[in-house]
């Protein structure tokens, strides 16, 4: 892998969420890697509609987010992801990259495989009563598909711009830049030898390294709604741990195997099982009659002077 660092920079320019990156990529280079920073915001995203032009051709052609893909998760390089936590999770600007990944097993198939570092940065304005919560885990959504994640962190009290930098918040720049250079020694490592360098709790997912947990029935079964890893959770001298399904952390979520079954099944169910119901006479109807129904409103057009 190339000693070289792409930083996906989707809050702010000159935010602090884009300054807490800076600090990372700044004690990379004191590393010796090189580093470039694709700015977010200052590029065309447009949602996902669904309209599989990217299963059939490996690209999408709408906005600029298949060529931030092929910089980061596609190049031969380590990504450092920045996001200020926007209404609980991550900003729109990374969940529409995020959306847009599935196609890309298509063009490069090894691509779970996981041989790019990657690492997190959330910054939210707030830090109590859970405000911040889903946001390493969104950003999560978009490194889990192809990255090995070497170390992440959830920085919070920075809501006015410029407050990353302020004596309060030193602490937070010296961890941006320790997670920099964590990355940078990764990159001196070879893949098997990658491991997380971050902090972690006693029910921390081995995979995302995350600690949300999902309660698919009921306790003590729990599950890392990111990586789709199983668990059993227990209490011990008032002290939780999780037993961690072996097999799920080798295959999770976002693996080659289960990336694979997950489009062969919408796949099929698209073009085979679904359009075999969709033609009988009585949904057809239904369905034009959904279709033809509703008032939609929307804002007035100005004229142009």
């Amino acid at each position: 892998m190339t000693k070289k660092i792409i930083g996906l920079s989707c809050g702010r320019k000159n935010g602090n969420s884009e300054h807490f990156l800076k600090a990372a990529l700044m004690a990379a280079e004191e590393e010796g890697v090189e580093s470039e920073i694709i700015r977010a915001n200052d590029l065309k995203l447009l949602p996902c509609n669904s309209c599989w032009a990217c299963m059939k051709t490996g690209r999408c052609a709408k906005d600029d987010a298949d060529w931030i893909l092929e910089q980061t998760l596609l190049g031969d390089t380590a990504v450092i992801v920045s996001a200020p936590v926007y209404h609980l999770r991550s900003s729109s600007n990374l969940m529409i990259i995020a959306e847009k990944t599935n196609h890309l097993f298509s063009r490069k198939p090894d691509i779970f495989e996981r041989r790019r570092v990657g690492a997190a940065i959330s910054v939210g304005g707030s830090g109590y009563d859970g405000w911040t919560s889903l946001g390493l885990l969104s950003i999560n959504l978009f490194l889990q598909h192809f990255t090995t994640l070497i170390d992440q962190v959830q920085i919070d009290h920075c809501a006015a711009l410029g407050a990353a930098l302020t004596p309060d918040n030193e602490w937070a720049v010296e961890r941006s830049r320790q997670l920099g250079k964590n990355v940078a020694r990764a990159l001196e490592l070879p893949f098997e030898e990658w491991k997380y360098m971050g902090q972690e709790t006693g029910v921390s997912c081995p995979v995302c390294h995350c600690n949300v947990i999902y309660i698919e029935k009921d306790l003590p079964e729990i599950m890392c709604p990111t990586c789709e890893v199983h668990g059993t959770v227990s209490v011990k001298d008032g002290k939780f741990s999780v037993a961690w399904n072996a097999d799920d952390v080798r295959e999770p979520r976002f693996s080659a195997p289960k990336e694979a079954h997950h489009l062969e099944w919408i796949m099929h169910h698209e073009h085979v099982e679904e359009p075999a119901q969709i033609v009988l006479p009585e949904v057809q109807e239904k369905i034009q009659a959904f279709n033809s129904y509703g008032k939609f409103i929307a804002p007035e057009k100005k004229a142009r002077r």
